[in-house]
């Protein structure tokens, strides 16, 4: 089997995966005649347009993280170089394995601007993902430790308790994650072990490793840009609390209060990040299945709407690449080399 139609298959794969989830929850909310409810209750709409407004942000916000880690490195990018790649990332992603895509393109595209420090270009891609991702686990192991799981009454006792030993797993993967991350930050002596030394001397892959132990090294003496990113990253997820809390306000009667968001939201996007087109099905899923642990029946509903504002952001992303396409698929390698596209 060729790669050609290996790749179609497995785009077949995962978009009726997304398909078969999506129309899972409609079923399901059909059947319990949420729709009906939806249509028949009053909406808020003031509070639906902050909820759109506040996920365009934490985009926005995202895509100039990403810039400061772009900018510590030394290489040259504009803010708007950031936005206009950020939002046409979010548009490839739908094409793509959820973050992959995005990511892909970024990496591509800052690896062409500066294409003699390609490891550099790379790193800050994996870097900025890398922050954003320990951030958000951090987010809501913080959340996790601040609510009390005992007063908390619910209709489905047995999906909280999964929420609660899934906060463990999460905790527990934090704490490793910053264990790493210290350890990398308070001990350089590591990158002088006679493993490392011999690592460096393997063909190609020494070369590379020497670059990136360079580039953990640059960032090491850049605490200010990191502190920044981590900072934006706090940011981005409370936008997306406030997001999510809003929409389920303004769309429904009931919804969990805004400290449980604060648990709901990093769980929910990390589901959002799975290898599914943009992550489509599994965010909703997962919202569907947290909201019912804190006695809320209406998660499909909230998740289709903040699918409908994710949405919007990469069409935002689908306007930047019209305007800009021979620019970005400059970017791109020629006709036969793998292409989000």
């Amino acid at each position: 089997m060729n790669d050609s139609i290996k790749r179609n298959l497995i785009t077949v794969i995962k978009f009726s995966l997304s398909i078969g989830i999506l129309w899972y929850l409609f079923t399901t909310a059909q059947k319990d005649d949420q729709f009906e409810k939806f249509l028949s209750q009053p909406k808020h709409w003031g509070w639906v347009g902050v909820g759109f407004v506040s996920c365009i942000l934490a985009n926005l916000i995202s895509f100039l993280r990403w810039r400061v880690m772009v900018r510590a490195l030394g290489l040259p990018f504009t803010y708007f170089d950031a936005i206009r790649i950020g939002f046409i990332g979010s548009f490839f992603g739908l094409f793509a394995f959820g973050i992959i895509g995005s990511d892909t393109l970024r990496a591509f595209y800052v690896t062409r601007q500066v294409k003699d420090r390609m490891p550099e270009a790379i790193c800050s891609v994996v870097a900025d993902r890398i922050v954003g991702l320990i951030t958000m686990f951090s987010f809501a192991s913080v959340a996790f430790l601040l609510l009390d799981f005992e007063d908390i009454a619910t209709a489905h006792p047995g999906k909280l308790q999964t929420l609660n030993y899934a906060c463990r797993v999460v905790l527990g993967v934090t704490v490793l994650c910053l264990a790493g991350v210290f350890s990398v930050i308070l001990a350089p002596q590591l990158a002088r072990t006679k493993t490392f030394d011999w690592l460096l001397r393997l063909p190609r892959i020494g070369n590379l490793l020497e670059k990136l132990s360079d580039v953990v090294l640059t960032y090491r003496s850049q605490p200010q840009a990191v502190l920044s990113a981590v900072g934006m990253s706090l940011l981005v997820n409370l936008c997306f609390v406030t997001s999510i809390y809003f929409l389920a306000i303004g769309l429904t009667n009931s919804a969990p209060s805004f400290r449980d968001h604060l648990l709901i939201e990093p769980i929910c996007m990390v589901a959002n990040a799975a290898p599914l087109p943009g992550g489509l099905g599994g965010m909703e899923l997962a919202l569907k299945f947290l909201y019912e642990a804190f006695s809320c029946e209406t998660g499909v509903i909230v998740g289709f709407a903040f699918r409908f504002s994710l949405l919007c952001v990469s069409a935002l992303g689908a306007i930047f690449w019209f305007l800009n396409r021979k620019k970005v698929n400059s970017v791109y390698p020629a006709k036969g080399d793998d292409s989000p596209a």
